[in-house]
């Protein structure tokens, strides 16, 4: 599902990433395609570690994504205590802007770094909100690099993935709040392998009135009109396994 990344990517003479498109009727999920432009962003920066993370529709709290490079312990923090923390809530009220332990004012010998960050090996890094197409804060990126250095074109490859990011945050906080039955997420995943109502009957044992209701109510709890349109949608939300 989605396309493969070259080994190597170009870079644009500014810095900037060029985000390759999904292939034309494929169906990417979103952690996926999240974990594809993470890991595009450390073919041309050298973070050591990343999280994206979606506000949970339900509860409004952060909650990881996807993630590499940190331990268990560490992404209970950043989606914990550092998110609550005063000036991470501050600085991550600015939608769309990375900030570096540098662009913080005593930051990088503060608690924070001091307790937490260098002991784990990180001696750089940077936290941005991810707005959605409403303008308000649907997820945030955490990227950590081992070098005490920002590179010179660190923020250039995150303003041109930055969109991106956003858009997948923002689909992933609408599929929190897609409250599917567990009988209704069986039927969707069979819908999604292909299988025909009278199939779908068979295997659940259920009768066929039954199956288009549920699948009445998939279709609806979903916002689209279609079987077809449910299957992309619920691949891409990570509804149902590819």
């Amino acid at each position: 599902m989605g396309a493969a990344l070259p080994g190597v990517l170009p870079l644009t003479n500014t810095g900037a990433v060029p985000v390759p498109e999904p292939s034309p009727g494929a169906y990417p999920s979103t952690s996926r395609r999240a974990r594809q432009l993470l890991e595009l962003a450390s073919t041309a920066v050298p973070f050591c570690a990343w999280a994206l993370g979606y506000r949970d529709a339900q509860s409004g709290v952060m909650r990881p994504l996807v993630h590499t490079g940190y331990r268990p312990e560490m992404i209970e923090f950043i989606f914990g205590e550092l998110g609550d923390l005063p000036l991470t809530r501050r600085l991550l009220a600015r939608t769309g802007t990375p900030y570096f332990w540098e662009d913080i004012a005593g930051f990088a010998d503060g608690p924070v770094a001091r307790e937490v960050l260098r002991p784990s090996g990180f001696t750089e890094g940077t936290s941005m909100s991810l707005r959605g197409t409403d303008g308000r804060a649907v997820g945030v990126a955490h990227l950590s690099l081992a070098e005490d250095r920002v590179p010179a074109n660190a923020r250039a490859v995150l303003a041109s993935l930055t969109e991106a990011l956003g858009e997948l945050a923002e689909t992933t906080s609408r599929a929190s709040g897609v409250l599917l039955t567990p009988r209704e997420r069986e039927v969707l995943a069979l819908v999604a392998k292909g299988r025909t109502n009278p199939q779908i009957c068979a295997e659940l044992v259920l009768s066929r009135s039954t199956v288009g209701t549920h699948i009445e109510h998939i279709l609806a709890k979903m916002g689209v009109a279609t079987r077809v349109e449910a299957v992309a949608r619920a691949f891409a939300l990570d509804l149902v396994d590819p």
